[in-house]
Protein backbone atom coordinates (compact mmCIF):
# COMPACT_ATOMS: atom_id res chain seq x y z
CA UNK A 1 0.00 0.00 0.00
CA UNK A 2 2.82 2.43 0.77
CA UNK A 3 3.99 2.07 -2.85
CA UNK A 4 0.53 2.90 -4.19
CA UNK A 5 -0.26 5.72 -1.79
CA UNK A 6 0.66 7.04 1.62
CA UNK A 7 -0.79 7.51 5.07
CA UNK A 8 -1.02 11.21 5.93
CA UNK A 9 -2.52 11.06 9.42
CA UNK A 10 -3.46 8.37 11.89
CA UNK A 11 -5.30 8.00 15.19
CA UNK A 12 -5.47 4.93 17.42
CA UNK A 13 -8.94 4.05 18.65
CA UNK A 14 -7.50 1.45 20.98
CA UNK A 15 -4.88 -1.31 20.89
CA UNK A 16 -6.87 -3.14 18.19
CA UNK A 17 -7.97 -0.44 15.74
CA UNK A 18 -6.63 2.73 14.11
CA UNK A 19 -8.26 5.15 11.67
CA UNK A 20 -6.07 6.81 9.06
CA UNK A 21 -6.23 9.12 6.05
CA UNK A 22 -4.66 7.56 2.94
CA UNK A 23 -4.13 9.38 -0.33
CA UNK A 24 -2.72 8.85 -3.80
CA UNK A 25 -3.17 12.32 -5.25
CA UNK A 26 -6.94 12.24 -5.64
CA UNK A 27 -9.81 12.09 -3.15
CA UNK A 28 -8.47 10.82 0.18
CA UNK A 29 -9.71 7.55 1.61
CA UNK A 30 -10.39 6.46 5.15
CA UNK A 31 -8.10 3.58 6.09
CA UNK A 32 -9.45 1.20 8.73
CA UNK A 33 -6.43 -0.56 10.21
CA UNK A 34 -6.98 -3.77 12.13
CA UNK A 35 -3.83 -3.85 14.25
CA UNK A 36 -4.57 -7.37 15.44
CA UNK A 37 -4.32 -8.77 11.90
CA UNK A 38 -2.14 -6.01 10.40
CA UNK A 39 -4.72 -5.55 7.65
CA UNK A 40 -6.48 -2.45 6.42
CA UNK A 41 -9.47 -1.55 4.32
CA UNK A 42 -9.81 1.63 2.24
CA UNK A 43 -13.24 3.28 2.03
CA UNK A 44 -14.66 6.69 1.19
CA UNK A 45 -14.94 9.08 4.11
CA UNK A 46 -18.70 9.18 3.44
CA UNK A 47 -18.87 5.90 5.38
CA UNK A 48 -18.79 7.83 8.68
CA UNK A 49 -21.88 9.92 7.83
CA UNK A 50 -24.17 7.16 9.10
CA UNK A 51 -23.45 7.38 12.81
CA UNK A 52 -25.78 4.48 13.64
CA UNK A 53 -23.45 2.16 11.73
CA UNK A 54 -21.31 -0.41 13.56
CA UNK A 55 -17.91 -1.84 12.66
CA UNK A 56 -16.80 -5.36 13.56
CA UNK A 57 -13.21 -6.56 13.30
CA UNK A 58 -11.47 -9.82 14.14
CA UNK A 59 -9.59 -9.81 17.43
CA UNK A 60 -6.35 -11.47 18.42
CA UNK A 61 -8.02 -14.60 19.77
CA UNK A 62 -9.53 -17.19 17.42
CA UNK A 63 -13.20 -16.43 16.81
CA UNK A 64 -13.01 -13.12 18.65
CA UNK A 65 -15.01 -10.20 17.17
CA UNK A 66 -14.72 -6.62 18.38
CA UNK A 67 -17.57 -4.21 17.63
CA UNK A 68 -17.43 -0.42 17.51
CA UNK A 69 -20.05 2.28 17.05
CA UNK A 70 -19.23 4.74 14.26
CA UNK A 71 -20.66 7.58 16.37
CA UNK A 72 -17.75 7.07 18.77
CA UNK A 73 -15.24 7.67 15.96
CA UNK A 74 -16.05 11.39 15.59
CA UNK A 75 -13.10 12.74 17.68
CA UNK A 76 -10.67 10.52 15.76
CA UNK A 77 -12.09 11.55 12.36
CA UNK A 78 -11.85 15.22 13.34
CA UNK A 79 -8.23 14.72 14.38
CA UNK A 80 -7.04 12.97 11.23
CA UNK A 81 -8.92 15.31 8.88
CA UNK A 82 -7.50 18.35 10.67
CA UNK A 83 -3.97 16.93 10.37
CA UNK A 84 -4.61 16.14 6.72
CA UNK A 85 -5.69 19.74 6.12
CA UNK A 86 -2.45 21.04 7.64
CA UNK A 87 -0.03 18.65 5.91
CA UNK A 88 -1.17 18.45 2.28
CA UNK A 89 -2.19 20.64 -0.64
CA UNK A 90 -5.79 20.05 0.38
CA UNK A 91 -5.82 23.53 1.93
CA UNK A 92 -5.16 25.15 -1.46
CA UNK A 93 -7.79 23.08 -3.23
CA UNK A 94 -10.29 23.67 -0.46
CA UNK A 95 -10.08 27.45 -0.60
CA UNK A 96 -10.27 27.37 -4.40
CA UNK A 97 -13.41 25.27 -4.11
CA UNK A 98 -14.90 27.75 -1.64
CA UNK A 99 -14.31 30.62 -4.10
CA UNK A 100 -15.64 28.69 -7.12
CA UNK A 101 -18.70 27.43 -5.28
CA UNK A 102 -19.53 30.86 -3.90
CA UNK A 103 -19.44 32.35 -7.39
CA UNK A 104 -21.57 29.50 -8.65
CA UNK A 105 -24.37 29.74 -6.09
CA UNK A 106 -24.57 33.53 -6.47
CA UNK A 107 -24.90 33.37 -10.26
CA UNK A 108 -27.88 35.61 -11.15
CA UNK A 109 -30.48 34.72 -13.78
CA UNK A 110 -31.42 37.69 -16.02
CA UNK A 111 -35.02 38.74 -16.64
CA UNK A 112 -35.61 41.42 -19.28
CA UNK A 113 -39.39 41.18 -19.65
CA UNK A 114 -41.97 41.38 -16.87
CA UNK A 115 -43.99 38.64 -18.55
CA UNK A 116 -41.11 36.22 -17.84
CA UNK A 117 -41.91 36.34 -14.13
CA UNK A 118 -45.23 34.61 -14.79
CA UNK A 119 -43.64 31.60 -16.53
CA UNK A 120 -40.21 31.14 -15.00
CA UNK A 121 -38.12 28.15 -16.00
CA UNK A 122 -36.82 25.80 -13.31
CA UNK A 123 -33.33 27.22 -13.86
CA UNK A 124 -34.54 30.69 -12.97
CA UNK A 125 -36.71 29.43 -10.09
CA UNK A 126 -33.71 27.59 -8.66
CA UNK A 127 -31.45 30.63 -8.71
CA UNK A 128 -30.82 32.68 -5.58
CA UNK A 129 -30.68 35.94 -7.55
CA UNK A 130 -32.65 37.50 -10.39
CA UNK A 131 -31.05 40.31 -12.39
CA UNK A 132 -34.26 42.24 -12.99
CA UNK A 133 -33.86 44.53 -16.00
CA UNK A 134 -37.53 44.47 -16.98
CA UNK A 135 -38.16 48.16 -16.45
CA UNK A 136 -37.73 49.11 -20.10
CA UNK A 137 -33.97 49.59 -20.18
CA UNK A 138 -32.36 46.17 -20.41
CA UNK A 139 -29.00 47.60 -19.34
CA UNK A 140 -30.17 48.82 -15.95
CA UNK A 141 -32.18 47.32 -13.14
CA UNK A 142 -31.77 45.71 -9.76
CA UNK A 143 -30.59 42.43 -8.27
CA UNK A 144 -33.58 40.80 -6.56
CA UNK A 145 -32.87 38.17 -3.90
CA UNK A 146 -34.84 35.02 -4.68
CA UNK A 147 -34.96 33.98 -1.04
CA UNK A 148 -36.69 35.42 2.03
CA UNK A 149 -34.49 37.96 3.78
CA UNK A 150 -33.99 38.00 7.54
CA UNK A 151 -34.24 41.43 9.22
CA UNK A 152 -30.43 41.55 9.47
CA UNK A 153 -30.00 40.75 5.79
CA UNK A 154 -32.70 43.19 4.73
CA UNK A 155 -31.02 45.99 6.66
CA UNK A 156 -27.80 45.61 4.67
CA UNK A 157 -29.20 44.70 1.23
CA UNK A 158 -30.88 48.01 0.50
CA UNK A 159 -32.15 48.75 -3.01
CA UNK A 160 -29.40 51.31 -3.58
CA UNK A 161 -26.77 48.64 -2.96
CA UNK A 162 -28.42 46.27 -5.46
CA UNK A 163 -28.66 48.64 -8.44
CA UNK A 164 -27.54 47.40 -11.88
CA UNK A 165 -26.04 50.28 -13.84
CA UNK A 166 -24.88 48.59 -17.06
CA UNK A 167 -25.17 45.43 -19.16
CA UNK A 168 -21.89 44.13 -17.72
CA UNK A 169 -23.23 44.51 -14.17
CA UNK A 170 -26.00 41.93 -14.81
CA UNK A 171 -23.44 39.17 -14.25
CA UNK A 172 -21.96 37.22 -11.35
CA UNK A 173 -18.99 39.59 -11.49
CA UNK A 174 -21.32 42.56 -11.19
CA UNK A 175 -23.08 41.08 -8.18
CA UNK A 176 -19.74 40.47 -6.46
CA UNK A 177 -18.50 43.94 -7.41
CA UNK A 178 -21.43 45.36 -5.45
CA UNK A 179 -20.32 43.24 -2.48
CA UNK A 180 -23.69 41.54 -2.00
CA UNK A 181 -22.35 38.09 -0.99
CA UNK A 182 -20.04 39.72 1.58
CA UNK A 183 -22.94 41.69 3.03
CA UNK A 184 -24.95 38.47 3.40
CA UNK A 185 -22.07 36.70 5.15
CA UNK A 186 -21.71 39.65 7.51
CA UNK A 187 -25.42 39.72 8.30
CA UNK A 188 -25.93 35.96 8.61
CA UNK A 189 -22.70 33.91 8.67
CA UNK A 190 -24.37 30.59 9.50
CA UNK A 191 -26.59 30.75 6.43
CA UNK A 192 -24.08 32.17 3.93
CA UNK A 193 -20.57 31.45 5.21
CA UNK A 194 -20.72 28.20 7.16
CA UNK A 195 -23.03 26.35 4.77
CA UNK A 196 -20.75 27.20 1.87
CA UNK A 197 -17.59 26.14 3.70
CA UNK A 198 -18.96 22.80 4.89
CA UNK A 199 -20.28 21.95 1.43
CA UNK A 200 -16.96 22.80 -0.24
CA UNK A 201 -15.07 20.60 2.22
CA UNK A 202 -17.49 17.71 1.69
CA UNK A 203 -17.22 17.97 -2.09
CA UNK A 204 -13.49 17.34 -2.23
CA UNK A 205 -12.96 15.15 0.84
CA UNK A 206 -15.13 12.32 -0.45
CA UNK A 207 -18.22 12.77 1.68
CA UNK A 208 -21.48 11.96 -0.06
CA UNK A 209 -23.22 14.53 -2.22
CA UNK A 210 -26.16 14.84 0.14
CA UNK A 211 -26.57 11.08 0.36
CA UNK A 212 -25.58 10.34 -3.25
CA UNK A 213 -22.27 9.01 -4.54
CA UNK A 214 -20.13 11.92 -5.74
CA UNK A 215 -16.79 10.10 -5.68
CA UNK A 216 -16.07 10.40 -9.41
CA UNK A 217 -16.67 14.14 -9.33
CA UNK A 218 -14.57 14.50 -6.18
CA UNK A 219 -11.72 12.71 -7.93
CA UNK A 220 -12.08 15.10 -10.84
CA UNK A 221 -11.61 18.10 -8.54
CA UNK A 222 -8.29 16.60 -7.46
CA UNK A 223 -7.03 16.04 -11.02
CA UNK A 224 -4.39 18.68 -11.73
CA UNK A 225 -3.96 19.77 -15.34
CA UNK A 226 -5.84 16.77 -16.70
CA UNK A 227 -9.39 16.55 -18.02
CA UNK A 228 -10.84 13.08 -18.55
CA UNK A 229 -12.17 12.60 -22.05
CA UNK A 230 -15.69 11.76 -20.84
CA UNK A 231 -16.08 15.15 -19.15
CA UNK A 232 -17.13 18.08 -21.28
CA UNK A 233 -15.53 21.32 -20.05
CA UNK A 234 -18.11 23.38 -21.93
CA UNK A 235 -21.14 21.91 -20.20
CA UNK A 236 -22.87 24.14 -17.68
CA UNK A 237 -23.94 21.46 -15.26
CA UNK A 238 -25.61 23.22 -12.40
CA UNK A 239 -26.94 26.10 -14.47
CA UNK A 240 -28.74 28.45 -12.07
CA UNK A 241 -27.47 27.07 -8.75
CA UNK A 242 -23.90 26.49 -9.84
CA UNK A 243 -22.44 28.04 -12.97
CA UNK A 244 -19.76 26.28 -15.02
CA UNK A 245 -17.95 23.97 -12.63
CA UNK A 246 -16.87 22.36 -15.92
CA UNK A 247 -18.09 18.83 -15.34
CA UNK A 248 -21.14 16.88 -16.34
CA UNK A 249 -22.41 15.05 -13.27
CA UNK A 250 -26.06 14.57 -12.33
CA UNK A 251 -25.35 14.25 -8.61
CA UNK A 252 -23.33 17.47 -8.61
CA UNK A 253 -26.24 19.24 -10.29
CA UNK A 254 -28.67 17.82 -7.76
CA UNK A 255 -26.41 18.85 -4.87
CA UNK A 256 -26.44 22.41 -6.21
CA UNK A 257 -30.23 22.45 -6.34
CA UNK A 258 -30.46 21.04 -2.81
CA UNK A 259 -28.04 23.71 -1.59
CA UNK A 260 -30.15 26.55 -2.99
CA UNK A 261 -33.38 24.92 -1.77
CA UNK A 262 -31.89 24.82 1.73
CA UNK A 263 -30.79 28.46 1.59
CA UNK A 264 -34.29 29.52 0.52
CA UNK A 265 -36.31 27.36 2.88
CA UNK A 266 -33.99 26.77 5.87
CA UNK A 267 -36.17 28.72 8.30
CA UNK A 268 -39.24 26.63 7.48
CA UNK A 269 -37.62 23.24 8.00
CA UNK A 270 -38.47 23.06 11.70
CA UNK A 271 -42.12 22.86 10.61
CA UNK A 272 -41.52 20.09 8.05
CA UNK A 273 -41.90 16.61 9.53
CA UNK A 274 -40.88 13.44 7.70
CA UNK A 275 -42.05 10.05 8.91
CA UNK A 276 -42.64 6.60 7.46
CA UNK A 277 -45.70 4.37 7.36
CA UNK A 278 -46.69 0.97 6.01
CA UNK A 279 -49.82 2.50 4.48
CA UNK A 280 -49.69 6.30 4.46
CA UNK A 281 -53.20 6.70 3.01
CA UNK A 282 -54.84 4.59 5.69
CA UNK A 283 -52.93 6.16 8.57
CA UNK A 284 -53.47 9.74 7.42
CA UNK A 285 -57.19 9.24 6.87
CA UNK A 286 -57.48 7.67 10.32
CA UNK A 287 -55.76 10.80 11.67
CA UNK A 288 -58.45 13.05 10.19
CA UNK A 289 -56.89 13.91 6.84
CA UNK A 290 -58.86 14.04 3.59
CA UNK A 291 -57.33 12.85 0.33
CA UNK A 292 -57.45 15.43 -2.46
CA UNK A 293 -55.40 14.24 -5.45
CA UNK A 294 -52.41 12.23 -6.66
CA UNK A 295 -49.30 13.09 -8.65
CA UNK A 296 -46.43 10.97 -10.03
CA UNK A 297 -42.84 12.02 -9.35
CA UNK A 298 -40.08 10.68 -11.59
CA UNK A 299 -36.83 9.12 -10.41
CA UNK A 300 -34.43 11.70 -9.04
CA UNK A 301 -37.05 14.17 -7.85
CA UNK A 302 -37.77 13.13 -4.27
CA UNK A 303 -35.85 9.86 -4.24
CA UNK A 304 -33.85 7.28 -6.13
CA UNK A 305 -37.01 5.65 -7.53
CA UNK A 306 -40.33 6.96 -8.93
CA UNK A 307 -42.97 7.89 -6.34
CA UNK A 308 -46.73 8.27 -6.43
CA UNK A 309 -47.58 11.16 -4.13
CA UNK A 310 -51.06 11.53 -2.63
CA UNK A 311 -52.08 14.94 -1.26
CA UNK A 312 -53.98 15.17 2.03
CA UNK A 313 -55.37 18.07 4.05
CA UNK A 314 -56.62 18.38 7.59
CA UNK A 315 -58.49 21.68 7.61
CA UNK A 316 -59.34 21.49 11.29
CA UNK A 317 -55.68 21.20 12.28
CA UNK A 318 -54.42 23.43 9.45
CA UNK A 319 -52.07 20.73 8.13
CA UNK A 320 -51.07 19.49 4.69
CA UNK A 321 -49.56 16.02 4.21
CA UNK A 322 -48.08 14.07 1.34
CA UNK A 323 -48.05 10.29 1.27
CA UNK A 324 -45.14 9.25 -0.94
CA UNK A 325 -45.39 5.67 -2.14
CA UNK A 326 -42.26 4.30 -3.91
CA UNK A 327 -43.19 2.54 -7.14
CA UNK A 328 -40.04 0.42 -6.97
CA UNK A 329 -37.92 -0.92 -4.13
CA UNK A 330 -35.73 1.72 -2.49
CA UNK A 331 -32.89 1.25 -0.03
CA UNK A 332 -33.56 4.60 1.65
CA UNK A 333 -36.62 3.64 3.68
CA UNK A 334 -39.30 1.03 4.23
CA UNK A 335 -42.93 1.61 3.40
CA UNK A 336 -44.26 5.04 2.45
CA UNK A 337 -42.61 8.35 3.22
CA UNK A 338 -44.95 10.89 4.84
CA UNK A 339 -44.25 14.62 4.65
CA UNK A 340 -46.33 16.83 6.94
CA UNK A 341 -46.31 20.63 7.10
CA UNK A 342 -48.66 23.35 8.34
CA UNK A 343 -50.74 24.54 5.38
CA UNK A 344 -49.81 28.15 6.10
CA UNK A 345 -46.09 27.32 5.91
CA UNK A 346 -46.53 25.32 2.70
CA UNK A 347 -48.38 28.23 1.10
CA UNK A 348 -45.56 30.57 2.12
CA UNK A 349 -43.01 28.15 0.66
CA UNK A 350 -44.86 28.17 -2.68
CA UNK A 351 -44.84 31.98 -2.64
CA UNK A 352 -41.09 31.98 -1.90
CA UNK A 353 -40.56 29.74 -4.94
CA UNK A 354 -41.99 32.44 -7.20
CA UNK A 355 -41.25 36.08 -7.84
CA UNK A 356 -44.52 37.63 -8.77
CA UNK A 357 -45.61 34.66 -10.88
CA UNK A 358 -48.00 31.76 -10.32
CA UNK A 359 -47.55 30.19 -6.87
CA UNK A 360 -49.49 26.98 -7.49
CA UNK A 361 -46.58 24.78 -8.56
CA UNK A 362 -46.97 22.27 -5.75
CA UNK A 363 -44.74 19.74 -7.54
CA UNK A 364 -41.79 22.16 -7.49
CA UNK A 365 -42.24 23.24 -3.88
CA UNK A 366 -42.74 19.71 -2.48
CA UNK A 367 -39.50 18.67 -4.19
CA UNK A 368 -37.58 21.70 -2.93
CA UNK A 369 -38.81 21.37 0.65
CA UNK A 370 -37.80 17.73 0.74
CA UNK A 371 -34.42 18.54 -0.81
CA UNK A 372 -33.93 21.34 1.72
CA UNK A 373 -34.76 18.95 4.56
CA UNK A 374 -32.33 16.35 3.20
CA UNK A 375 -29.60 18.94 2.78
CA UNK A 376 -30.11 20.27 6.30
CA UNK A 377 -29.69 16.80 7.79
CA UNK A 378 -26.64 16.11 5.62
CA UNK A 379 -25.10 19.47 6.53
CA UNK A 380 -25.64 18.75 10.22
CA UNK A 381 -23.87 15.39 9.81
CA UNK A 382 -20.83 16.78 7.99
CA UNK A 383 -20.31 19.97 9.99
CA UNK A 384 -18.84 18.39 13.17
CA UNK A 385 -16.21 16.54 11.13
CA UNK A 386 -14.86 19.65 9.35
CA UNK A 387 -15.55 22.37 11.92
CA UNK A 388 -11.95 22.67 13.19
CA UNK A 389 -10.25 23.44 9.89
CA UNK A 390 -12.89 24.87 7.57
CA UNK A 391 -12.89 28.39 9.02
CA UNK A 392 -16.47 28.45 10.29
CA UNK A 393 -17.89 31.46 12.09
CA UNK A 394 -19.02 30.21 15.49
CA UNK A 395 -21.75 32.16 17.22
Amino acid sequence: MEEQGKIISSCDIDSNLALQIWTRGKTPRLSILNKCKNSRKLIHIAWVEKRSRTLSISGKKPGENITYNVADFEPAIVKILTEYFARTNFKVKYFKMVIDLEKAIHHPEPVSNKADFAMMTDDKRSSLWIADCSGGDRNTGIFRPFFPLTPEESELLTEDRRRISSLQMRSTEGLFKLGLPELLKKANPERWHNTLRVTAAAMILGFSYCGADGSKTSDYFWTAGEKPVNLNPNVTVLKAPVKKLSIHDAELMRLGHKFTAYIRHCYKLGDVEIDYADDSGKELQEAGFTRTRRMDFNTGTIGDVPYRVTFFVNEEEGLTAFGCNPRMQTSRHRGDMVIMIPTKIFTQAMNDDTMGGASSNEFYTITRLLWAKQFGEWYGNIKPYVRKFSGLVEE
